[in-house]
């Protein structure tokens, strides 16, 4: 994918780290337990019930950025276990685009496949009523 006129090639991947310091650093400072505040809201939970794969995940993030990675296991597993993957894609997606690298990071097909495969699992498990499957849900009430 060729770089926008007049754009370095690190742009992209540098805006991406921009945003995401800007949304940690909103989460270090509003509680997304806080009702009184706007906080997202899950509209797959809204209208099932139902956690999706994602629910909890803001409150697993933040349970990281405040150093209690257990709370952030209880909020969301599949968030704790993503983000160093996604963290790895990033550098390899910069470090493509820097020169550094010189074939494009692709995902490998097994990664592919066991996401494709392990996230509707886990979005199946995680609202199984039965311990010790209960705890992947998300703890929202």
């Amino acid at each position: 994918m060729a770089a926008a006129a007049g754009l370095h090639p690190t742009a992209a991947p540098l805006a991406v780290a921009g945003l995401a310091v800007a949304v940690c650093t909103v989460l270090a400072v509003v509680d997304p337990e806080d009702r009184t505040l706007w906080t997202p809201r899950c509209p797959f939970r809204a209208a099932t019930g139902l956690d999706c794969p994602g629910c909890g995940g803001t409150r697993a993030l933040t349970a990281l950025l405040r150093g209690d990675p257990l709370l952030a296991v209880s909020h969301n597993l599949l968030t704790v276990l993503l983000l160093p993957l996604l963290v790895w894609g990033w550098t390899g997606w910069l470090r493509h685009r820097a020169g550094r690298r010189t074939t494009r990071p692709d995902i490998p097909t097994w990664a592919a496949w066991t996401l494709a495969i392990g996230v509707p699992a886990f979005m199946l498990l995680r609202n199984l009523p039965w311990a010790p499957l209960a705890w992947l849900g998300s703890g929202a009430g």
